[in-house]
C-alpha cells in the first residue's frame, strides 16, 4: 500500500495524481489528524503556486492597440437572440466566481484550521501540554489560542512560538534547540517574551499582570506613545501593564503564590474585599455586590483551600464575621 507523504499530497493539489491515488487519499483523510497535515500542504502548495497572476503589462498594452485604431463605421445592428439567467454568463466568469467563492469559504473557516482555543468554563482548570512540550495550566474562565503544528512546524507557517491568552494562566516553557522565541499575547498593546521559564499571565478587563518564577522573561510595549518599549523581569518580580501603555514592576516576598490556584488555593495578603469580589465574579461567574464603601475596604489574609464558590463564600463569611447572601448569580456581602 502506497504511503501517504507530502511528496504525494503536493502532487494531488497540482492535479497530478491518480484515481488510485486519489482513493488512497480520501481514505487516509477520514483520520482528522490526516486532515490537519492535507490543510498545511494545502496552504504551502498555493501559497507557492498561485492560482491566478494578472498579466497587467500584456493588458495595458492591448488596451492601447485598442485605443490608437481608426474609428471605422459602425457596423449594420443585427438582432440577436435575448438569453437570460446562467446563460448570459461566460464560462469565463462562472470559473471565475467559483474561484472567488472557493477561496472566501477558505478564508471564512481558516481559524479553527490554523488555530485551536483552548477555554476553561466558571470553577474549572485546565492543562494543555503543547506540542512543543511546553505546559499551560488555565484557570477558570480563560481562553488560549495556539497554532495547529505538524512535523513541528506550525499551519501559519510563523517560525515562533506565538499564542494568545485571555484570563490567566501559568506557563512552563520548554526551551528550544533552535532558540525559538515563546510568544504570549494579550491583546493590550503588551506582548510577554520568554525563551525557557516558568510565568504567570494574568489579563481579564481590570488589568494586565506578569508574574515571573523562574528564568527570564522580556515585556514589549507595543504602544506607540511609550518612550520605553521593553522590560526585563527577573525571578521573583510582578509586573502591571497600565494603561498609558507603560509598565510598572516590583518584587513580591512569595512568588509561589502566584500559583496557588492551580491547586484550588487562595492566597490574599492584605486583599480589598471589593478585589476579592471581582475575583469570584472572575472564576465564578457570580456577579457581587457590597454596599458600605468601609466593608469593601475591608483587609483580607490568609491561605484557604475552596474547590467551589460556596465554600469560598463560607471562608469569608466565618473569616470577616460578615453576612454572605446567594440569590442566583449574585452575592451580598453585608455587616452583621
Amino acid at each position: 500500500m502506497q504511503t501517504i507523504t507530502k511528496a504525494l499530497l503536493l502532487e494531488h493539489h497540482a492535479g497530478r495524481t491518480t484515481p488510485l491515488q486519489v482513493r488512497l487519499i480520501e481514505d487516509w483523510l477520514k483520520d482528522p489528524q490526516h486532515q490537519v497535515i492535507y490543510y498545511q500542504t494545502l496552504f504551502e502548495w498555493e501559497s507557492t503556486y498561485p492560482q491566478y497572476v494578472a498579466d497587467t503589462d500584456s493588458a495595458l498594452e492591448r488596451f492601447r492597440q485598442v485605443m490608437n485604431e481608426p474609428i471605422s463605421a459602425p457596423l449594420p445592428a443585427t438582432p440577436s437572440p435575448v438569453r437570460t439567467g446562467w446563460r448570459l454568463l461566460s464560462p469565463w466568469l462562472v470559473a471565475a466566481s467559483l474561484t472567488l467563492l472557493i477561496g472566501l469559504i477558505g478564508w471564512l473557516f481558516r481559524e479553527p484550521i490554523l488555530y485551536q482555543t483552548y477555554v476553561t468554563h466558571f470553577g474549572q482548570l485546565k492543562t494543555v501540554q503543547l506540542s512543543d512540550g511546553s505546559q499551560v495550566v488555565l484557570n477558570s474562565n480563560s481562553s488560549l489560542r495556539v497554532p495547529r503544528t505538524v512535523l513541528g512546524q506550525a499551519l501559519t507557517l510563523v517560525q515562533d512560538r506565538i499564542v494568545t491568552l485571555t484570563g490567566e494562566a501559568t506557563f512552563r516553557v520548554t526551551h528550544t534547540h533552535d532558540n525559538r522565541r515563546f510568544v504570549v499575547r494579550t491583546g493590550r498593546e503588551l506582548d510577554v517574551e520568554v525563551l525557557g521559564t516558568e510565568f504567570v499571565v494574568f489579563n481579564r478587563a481590570r488589568a494586565t499582570r506578569v508574574a515571573l518564577l523562574t528564568g527570564s522573561v522580556k515585556l514589549r510595549s507595543l504602544a506607540p506613545s511609550t518612550a520605553q518599549r521593553e522590560w526585563l523581569m527577573r525571578p521573583g518580580e510582578l509586573a502591571t501593564w497600565q494603561p498609558n501603555g507603560t509598565v510598572q514592576v516590583s518584587s513580591v516576598a512569595r512568588p509561589v503564590d502566584e500559583v496557588a490556584w492551580t491547586e484550588h488555593r487562595f492566597v490574599f495578603n492584605n486583599t480589598p474585599l471589593r478585589e476579592v469580589g471581582y475575583m469570584i465574579q472572575e472564576n465564578y461567574g457570580l456577579n457581587v455586590a457590597i454596599k458600605d464603601a468601609r466593608l469593601a475596604e475591608r483587609m483580607v489574609t490568609g491561605t484557604f483551600d475552596a474547590d467551589s464558590a460556596d465554600e469560598l463564600l463560607r471562608v469569608l463569611r466565618e473569616l470577616l464575621g460578615i453576612n454572605v447572601t446567594r440569590q442566583r448569580n449574585r452575592i451580598y456581602f453585608s455587616e452583621k
